[in-house]
């Protein structure tokens, strides 16, 4: 057992239920996992305010990547040594990898894309109208509205067009990338680069033998799967998985959400000799 696992997970669909929004079904493996010393390194499309606010109730205390790979935060009392370009903020240092969001919005009105394409930016929602559209409620909904490095899209046109958007975005070197829900608009920046960062950082500070496994079901976590030494390939709610080109080992899950998100992490844990 020379390996020692670092696990990145994607939120919605993957380690929680696409409904519920629960990661219930996973808690006692979640327990399980940092009792054994694993880290749980969150890797989502979801803001600070709304990671945080989950890691409080999973008593979760390892670092996290948010807004896809925007920014991650790393509590001091790891004792990671504080790499420099990053900043404090709230009890962590952060690196970013992203651009403010304030930049993104001058892009899009620059460009005259609402008047091209059919979307709402989450952020210029009513709280009403997010948590009709989400299932959130309303603390949770202006969780998600908080957004830093990232504009996320309530995506109303067809996909030609979006592959349009995507087009003329990524051309000026924005990225666009699609999660279960919404599509993201974001810099250059993506979960698979945050992680391997943070990989980087693992392996001088804690050990040469951190290996990264990946959990994600959707487009916006194809990098950090790809990138992954064992991945988890979450099925969506279709029952359709991503499509992936790695060669590594690769599990596919039994279904979407915690339960099959325990089962997966379990059999891969399981086959480089822990027990969990």
């Amino acid at each position: 057992m020379n390996e020692s696992p670092t696990i990145y997970t994607d939120l919605d669909g993957t380690l929680l239920d696409h409904e519920t929004y629960s990661a219930e079904a996973a808690r006692a493996v979640l327990h399980s996992l940092t009792e054994q010393g694993i880290p749980i390194v969150l890797a989502t499309s979801k803001t600070y305010s709304e990671v945080s606010e989950f890691r409080r109730e999973m008593g979760l205390k390892h670092a996290f990547i948010v807004e896809n790979g925007a920014a991650i935060y790393v509590p001091v009392e790891l004792d990671i040594r504080c790499p420099m370009g990053s900043k404090l903020f709230e009890g962590c240092w952060v690196r970013e990898f992203g651009v403010k969001r304030q930049a993104l919005c001058d892009v899009l009105e620059a460009l005259d894309m609402s008047r091209r394409f059919a979307f709402k930016s989450l952020t210029e929602m009513r709280t009403s109208e997010v948590t009709a559209i989400t299932g959130l409620n309303r603390d949770s909904a202006e969780r998600a509205q908080n957004r830093l490095y990232s504009e996320t899209l309530d995506w109303r046109d067809s996909q030609d067009a979006l592959d349009e958007f995507k087009q003329v975005l990524t051309e000026i070197g924005f990225s666009v990338s699609e999660g279960g829900r919404f599509v993201h608009l974001m810099g250059p920046n993506n979960k698979g680069i945050a992680a391997q960062w943070f990989q980087g950082v693992l392996k001088r500070e804690v050990s040469p033998d951190v290996v990264m496994i990946a959990a994600g079901d959707a487009p916006n976590d194809r990098e950090l799967l790809e990138t992954a030494d064992y991945a988890l390939l979450m099925r969506n709610m279709k029952g359709t998985p991503l499509k992936l080109q790695r060669t590594g080992p690769t599990w596919l899950s039994d279904s979407a959400g915690p339960e099959a998100w325990a089962k997966g992490v379990n059999e891969i844990l399981t086959s480089m000799g822990w027990n969990i």
